[in-house]
């Protein structure tokens, strides 16, 4: 479901985050596959090649994941809109069609979202019922590659650091005056603020997961979250299926494992109409 020729997004924030994580990721993986790997290992063993396989994996599912969050069409442009106003539906002036419940206009992508959820501005795009599921899995796998980096290079860091703890971690927070004082060089000072970044990363994406998984679970997206709506939150089995598909089990493994959604982004059944399927 192509939606642009482009993925770079049009508003010049979101570009500016869009280039900070392209860029920012891959120099990540540098740093870890080519400054600490081999400061623990000096030969290739069998330690180093489960360490670059979990690096290639995650980073393959974090650009994965992330370009078909882009390329994924989340509006209704390709699906069927009736020209009648349907009970529930909303007529959006702006794209001047109708749209379904849970559907909202995003004014910085001009257009209505299908199950609209956020904007997410290091996309540039919205996250809605189509791409909903590769966003999760999204930031999933940068709070892997995240916990998984911060874990490994902090006792290369703090032997670079070299300083008692309360000062390694003022020099975490304010590594130009640590340098200023004679306190680290300015390898010490590179060391220490790709680990704040690090840590930064790591906490903005944790929270960002929390409120995705909370918001999942019970059936809302982050504007029902919001507004305390809970009239889809079905159950946690199927919460979950109407984001990661039918497939939700192996899901997560690849972006390109297809995991079918169980409707069409236009029709969503309410907590009082479900029916939880019974065991045979």
């Amino acid at each position: 479901m192509g939606k642009s020729t482009t993925i770079i997004p049009r508003k010049a924030t979101d570009k500016a985050l869009f280039l900070f994580m392209v860029i920012g990721i891959p120099f990540g993986v540098f740093w870890l596959g080519f400054v600490i790997l081999p400061h623990y290992h000096d030969e290739l063993n069998s330690s180093v090649v489960m360490h670059i396989i979990a690096m290639v994996f995650v980073t393959y599912n974090i650009f994965h994941n992330l370009l078909l969050v882009i390329r994924t069409d989340a509006s209704g442009r390709t699906s069927f809109l009736p020209s009648v106003l349907k009970p529930g539906w909303r007529y959006c002036a702006i794209c001047q069609v109708n749209y379904p419940p849970r559907s909202y206009h995003c004014h910085t992508c001009d257009e209505c979202i299908l199950k609209r959820d956020h904007h997410c501005k290091f996309t540039g795009c919205c996250v809605g019922y189509h791409n909903h599921r590769y966003f999760l899995m999204g930031i999933f796998y940068i709070f892997i590659g995240a916990l998984y980096g911060i874990y490994y290079q902090w006792e290369y860091v703090y032997e670079t650091i070299n300083l008692p703890v309360i000062y390694f971690f003022l020099c975490l927070l304010a590594p130009h005056f640590a340098l200023l004082f004679g306190a680290i060089n300015l390898w010490g000072v590179l060391v220490a603020t790709l680990h704040t970044l690090g840590l930064a990363t790591l906490l903005m994406v944790s929270y960002l997961l929390l409120m995705q998984a909370k918001a999942i679970c019970q059936g809302q997206t982050q504007y029902e979250m919001k507004h305390n709506i809970h009239d889809y939150n079905l159950s946690l089995r199927q919460n979950i299926v109407d984001v990661l598909g039918r497939r939700w089990r192996i899901a997560w493994i690849s972006p390109f494992i297809p995991s079918p959604l169980t409707g069409d982004g236009l029709k969503f059944l309410r907590a009082t109409e479900y029916e939880p399927p019974k065991d045979i």
